[in-house]
């Protein structure tokens, strides 16, 4: 079973030209519910006191009037009334649903703090992936606990302001590749290993330093072994222009063969292999979770509504989940094939540099290397001179203002002789 069950809907600014006088009708009851200007309407819902929990930690507590957040923080009375103002007003289609958690993450969720440090890490994926810009959304969120073992975010969120053909987005349905990657991030997000990804990363890069250290660049070129062949070949390849990065575009048709020399380098030494394995071995408990998240899903559009299907369903649901829509377990491997690479390439640039030192002629390699030297060099001297300048300034402002408290000590004592005549 997933960690979370995810489900939205929209609530468009206008009815169907086609709609009957009945559905236009209820059409407007529920945009004013949606948009906030019914006298009960989601905003209430979401703040009920017998559904939401306060007090519950002592940022909470600092904050216990306030109920709404999104994922940045909780939203204070003078930003939900220009929501409530926007909401008002919007031709924006305006989108809701609820998260919920199963009985074990549910205990995670007692907190508002909780709940927005999960949307900032999950929230964008969904927009990301969808058909919106995350940077014109606005989001409203509130935790409600009153369901016993399965604690739920109620949100709304709705497009800040018009394209600039000033038109909003048409469409209110998500394509199931955003919402398979917004359950896929969640539940990873939930998973009690998640830090252990990034521990098994930061400790594979540390390692690779240590077997292969770049200030022992300028000996590769005197060795005979394998490994020191393989990074001198790739320095030669090096590019004369553009960017020295794994990703770079110019760096294209060199990935295969930096790619090469990070495996024999992996290869070639016992604890950096290890230490590759563990992170592997990492990545693939993610890749699990990941696909159980999928394999137990059960939401789908049917007739353009996202509705739980029964196991022994015969609707006929559109946008089911599908494993090639997840990105996320790729772009890990490519994240952590880009750090390798970017190592193996400023291992070769070094290379490059300590040869071209040999021979009197600099390469391209070298030159982005010394340049970036003299730039750390300039940047140093700069904060060196502007720590100095302020350290003269201080002492002259800690003169002056001594000069001035003697000249005031000494017009007192006149003061006081002139008195005493």
């Amino acid at each position: 079973m997933p960690a979370i069950i995810f489900n939205i809907a929209f609530t468009t600014a206008s009815s169907p030209r086609s709609a009957s006088v009945r559905q236009r009708v209820e059409h407007a009851q529920r945009r004013a519910y949606y948009n906030w200007t019914a006298p009960y309407n989601f905003k209430a819902y979401m703040e009920d006191k017998k559904k939401t929990e306060t007090h519950k930690d002592y940022a909470d507590y600092m904050k216990k009037g306030d109920v709404l957040f999104n994922q940045d923080g909780v939203l204070s009375q003078k930003k939900l009334d220009e929501v409530k103002a926007n909401l008002a007003t919007t031709k924006s289609i305006i989108w809701h649903g609820f998260i919920s958690f199963d009985e074990e993450c549910s205990k995670q969720f007692n907190s508002k703090s909780a709940c927005i440090d999960f949307l900032h890490d999950t929230f964008n994926v969904l927009l990301d992936h969808s058909h919106l810009d995350s940077r014109n959304v606005e989001l409203i969120a509130s935790l409600h606990t009153d369901t016993e073992h399965h604690h739920h975010i109620h949100f709304t969120f709705f497009e800040k302001s018009a394209k600039k053909n000033g038109t909003y987005a048409r469409k209110g349905t998500f394509s199931q590749r955003a919402i398979d990657n917004f359950v896929v991030s969640s539940n990873l997000y939930l998973d009690e290993r998640r830090q252990q990804l990034h521990i098994k990363r930061d400790r594979l890069i540390e390692r690779i330093k240590q077997s292969y250290p770049t200030r022992q660049a300028r000996e590769y070129s005197h060795r005979t072994d394998e490994v020191a062949k393989a990074v001198t070949q790739l320095a030669a390849k090096l590019p004369e222009d553009g960017r020295l990065g794994y990703n770079s575009a110019n760096m294209a048709e060199l990935r295969k063969d930096v790619d090469k020399v990070v495996n024999l380098l992996i290869s070639k030494d016992k604890d950096l292999a290890n230490a590759y394995v563990e992170w592997q071995n990492e990545l693939r408990h993610r890749e699990d979770v990941a696909r159980r998240a999928m394999t137990d899903s059960r939401f789908a559009y049917v007739s353009g509504e996202r509705k739980k299907l029964p196991t022994d369903s015969d609707a006929v649901a559109t946008n089911v989940s599908n494993w090639d829509n997840i990105r996320v377990i790729e772009d890990i491997r490519k994240d952590m094939s880009a750090r390798l690479g970017n190592y193996v390439i400023k291992l070769a640039a070094n290379v490059s540099r300590a040869k071209s030192r040999l021979t009197g002629k600099p390469t391209r390699a070298g030159k982005i290397i010394a340049r970036q030297a003299r730039s750390q060099l300039a940047r140093g001297v700069r904060d060196i001179a502007r720590a100095m300048v302020n350290t003269i300034e201080r002492q002259k402002t800690d003169f002056t203002r001594e000069l001035h408290k003697a000249e005031y000590e000494v017009q007192t004592q006149q003061r006081k002789v002139s008195n005493g005549k």
